[in-house]
Parts: C-alpha cells; sequence; structure tokens
C-alpha cells in the first residue's frame, strides 16, 4: 500500500495563500503514481477577510473545494461566532464532507451539516476519518448552541472499530482540538495517549503549530502544518511505515487558476448583498456615535435599563456613516464584529466600576487579540440619566465583551449569569433595528 495525505489547518481566510496551496497540491498529485488525498483540519474561516466574513464562512468551503480538499474537520472559527446552524450552510457550498464527532444536537444525533466519520476509498486503499473540535464546554453554559458535548476519547475510540470493521486500512482523526491546551479537557497528544494503536495519525489544527517532522506518541503520528497557509503537511504511507515531513507555500507559487475562477464567482454575489439599502440615517455618525447608537438599540433590544458598547470592538476606528442611505457594506465595512448581544443584573456597585473601568484613558488605549490592534475605546453608556445607586439591581445589556471577563471591564468573581441572544451578532441587530424603525437620528437617537 501507497498513499500520500497531504494537509492544511487555520488558513483563516487567506485567500492567495489557499490558491498556492492549490498548486502544490495539484503539483504534487500529477508528480505522485499512488494516491494522493487532501485534508484540512479546520478554520478556513476568517471575519476580517471580506468574502469570508460577508457569507459567514461558506465562500471560504466554496474555495477550498476548487483547491481539491476532500474532507474537512470543522474549526471551532465559525460556530462559536454564528451558531451550530451554520455548518449546514457551509456543508452545501463544500464539495466535501464535514466531519464533527464530539459534539452533538441534544439526544445525541449528528448536527444537520456534518458527519462523524466518513470512508474514503482510492485505488482500492480505504481511509476512515473522524473528525472532533475545541468543544469549548465552559461557554455552553451562557450560549445555547443547542449541542452536546462528548467524551472524545471513548467516542474516537468507538468510531475508529467501526471503520476498521467497514474495511478501512487506514484511520485517521481530523482534529481541531490544539496539539497541547492544558486547560481544554482534551488536546492531541492526550488524544493519541488515550486511542493508542487503534488511530494510526491525528491531523491537527487549532493551535498553529508547525511539525516539519510530526511527532511520534506512541504508535501514533501527530501532524499539524503551521497555519495561513504557509505550509502544507504531507504524510507518507507505504511498507517502510509513516512519515511526516512539510512543504513551504512561498510567494513564488502561482495562485491556482480553479480557486481564482471561483473567487470571481463568488465577488458579484457579495457585490450585490452589500449593494442593499437597509436604512436611512438623518444625521452622519463616527465611531463614538455609533457605538451610542448601538448601546440604544441593545438597551431597548433586550429591555434593558442600560445599555453598554465598547466602540473597538463594535466599529473600526476609522468610521464615518453619511446622513442618508445607508448600504449594507457601507455598514458591514465598519462592523466587522462577531460580538453576541446579551443582558444579564448586576449591582448598582458592579456597573459602577465597569463603567468606571472602561472609562479609563490607559484602558481606552489599550488593545487586546481580539481587536486586532484596534484600541478598546472609550466605553459608551446609554440609559443611566441618574447617578448610580450601588445598593439596587440593574438589567444590563451590551455584548460578550462588556459583560465577560475577557472583555477586561466585567470581573470573573461577579459570577454574572448572562442571557445571550445567540446566534445573532451586533450587525444583525442593526440591520433589525433599522428595518423595524425605518429613519434613525443617528448619535442623537440615545
Amino acid at each position: 500500500m501507497r498513499l500520500t495525505i497531504l494537509h492544511t489547518n487555520d488558513i483563516h481566510g487567506r485567500v492567495e495563500g489557499l490558491a498556492r496551496v492549490a498548486t502544490v497540491v495539484e503539483r504534487v498529485r500529477s508528480d505522485t503514481a499512488w494516491p494522493v488525498l487532501y485534508l484540512d483540519a479546520g478554520d478556513v474561516e476568517e471575519t476580517t477577510t471580506r468574502i469570508s466574513n460577508i457569507t459567514k464562512g461558506a465562500a471560504m468551503h466554496r474555495l477550498l473545494t476548487a483547491a481539491g480538499c476532500e474532507a474537512q474537520t470543522v474549526g471551532n472559527a465559525a460556530w462559536l461566532r454564528y451558531g451550530m446552524q451554520v455548518l449546514a450552510e457551509h456543508a452545501e457550498a463544500a464539495g466535501y464532507p464535514l466531519l464533527l464527532a464530539n459534539l452533538r444536537g441534544r439526544g445525541g444525533a449528528e448536527l444537520s451539516g456534518v458527519r462523524s466519520s466518513h470512508l474514503l476509498e482510492h485505488s482500492g486503499i480505504r481511509v476512515g476519518l473522524i473528525g472532533v473540535t475545541a468543544s469549548f464546554a465552559e461557554f455552553h453554559d451562557n450560549f445555547d448552541f443547542g449541542a452536546e458535548v462528548l467524551d472524545e476519547e471513548k467516542l474516537v475510540r468507538e468510531l475508529a472499530l467501526e471503520l476498521r470493521d467497514r474495511g478501512a486500512d487506514v484511520v485517521i482523526v481530523l482534529s481541531h482540538l490544539g496539539l497541547d491546551v492544558p486547560q481544554a479537557a482534551i488536546d492531541d497528544r492526550r488524544l493519541a495517549r488515550a486511542v493508542g494503536a487503534e488511530v494510526d495519525a491525528i491531523i491537527g489544527g487549532h493551535s498553529h503549530n508547525l511539525l516539519p517532522e510530526g511527532e511520534w506518541i506512541g504508535d501514533v503520528l501527530v501532524a499539524q502544518a503551521g497555519e495561513y497557509a504557509q505550509h502544507v503537511g504531507r504524510i507518507d504511507i507505504d511498507e517502510d511505515g509513516m512519515r511526516a515531513s512539510t512543504i513551504p507555500v512561498t510567494e513564488d507559487e502561482p495562485l491556482h487558476a480553479a480557486v481564482l475562477a471561483e473567487v470571481s464567482r463568488i465577488e458579484p454575489e457579495v457585490a450585490a448583498l452589500l449593494d442593499t439599502v437597509i436604512g436611512e440615517l438623518d444625521s452622519p455618525l463616527d465611531q463614538l456615535g455609533a457605538s451610542l447608537w448601538l448601546a440604544h438599540i441593545l438597551r431597548e433590544r433586550l429591555d434593558a435599563e442600560v445599555g453598554l458598547v465598547t466602540p473597538g470592538q463594535a466599529f473600526s476606528e476609522a468610521l464615518a456613516l453619511a446622513a442618508g442611505p445607508l448600504r449594507r457594506g457601507a455598514l458591514w465595512d465598519v462592523c466587522d464584529s462577531s460580538a453576541n448581544p446579551g443582558v444579564t443584573e448586576m449591582t448598582g456597585e458592579q456597573l459602577a466600576r465597569l463603567i468606571a473601568r472602561g472609562r479609563e484613558a490607559d484602558f481606552g488605549l489599550s488593545t487586546a487579540r481580539p481587536l486586532r490592534g484596534r484600541r478598546r475605546g472609550e466605553l459608551q453608556v446609554s440609559g443611566l440619566e441618574e447617578t448610580i445607586d450601588p445598593d439596587r439591581t440593574y438589567t444590563v445589556a451590551g455584548t460578550d465583551w462588556e459583560l465577560e471577563p475577557y472583555g477586561g471591564m466585567a470581573e470573573p468573581g461577579w459570577g454574572l449569569e448572562i442571557r445571550y441572544d445567540f446566534p445573532t451578532i451586533v450587525r444583525e441587530a442593526i440591520e433589525e433595528h433599522l428595518a423595524a424603525e425605518g429613519a434613525v437620528l443617528g448619535s442623537e437617537a440615545v
């Protein structure tokens, strides 16, 4: 038996990089006399890439299909932002099976658009594939994903045995768990130790590790190809065993015509979507004005007393929306946030501390990795017309960025019980407000 498996992971919207990957894949296939598979270990989507953001990741699956991918495990980039229902949209766009075993619908059924395992056959060689992804179990209490998290170790062993019974010559786990993630319940290294010889290899992602020769953990080869389409991983299987290597993807690689052709088909679809008029602004808005407006929208939407918005997480610093017709593209160009609206109750003392922190000058000038270089800006507050009473309870609306500790304002010890309007993201909340209210007064609306 001779088989070569090419693999990528964490492409994160690098369209040109993926077009170069496609060229590498085609070259290896043309230069190789035995079967060559191309698999991906998740997170091809990216909110900062225009066609990915606007299509909630679906466009990237069309491009990955054009690049010749034959199976992918579901990453975390899409469903954490848009909910599990986006997987069916991705499956419709993809010309390959989407694999996801460890997250199931309530009652244990597979989620729409995905399958737990798959058997690929090339030239008489049967390759069994199992997909697992980082579950983010800690978020499932506050965000209603409509999913259950299964025990990965037990599940992978069971699915591997099923695939062997179906005739699989090789069993591969396509994993988006991450190589070494101590804070998580499971990662690739721990999974490899747990499943032993029942699995031949784990092709990983999520942690963005480049393993030039792979890593052997007992009888299991663990491979990962870095990030951003900068490398293609390669696993060669023959009578001498399995060997891992990586192929650099340089800017000298030509952009593959099939990927570019698919981009040219996607762009007019995106342009038509963005050209739609979604409302009317009676006055111009800058970043602070738009943030205060959004705080009002969230307060009204979630029937709260107070609305909070961090400008840098919601809008670009260069935001300048003119009065008059507002097109979807103009809004989306300045609002790439995937934050979800949420509402909670907190004491006046907690609210005062949160607002004080959000309005500290140094804090407003700082940034955080999810903001991708944007400054936080001064926290905008809607609905407070009187001095905060430290002893009373307030209903407060915002997004996960304002209400969760990772935004830097809410404190972990508060134990806030947050109800999220999931999977709505902030720009969708704005569009729905415009549809319901018609013309607005911009920053004067609050």
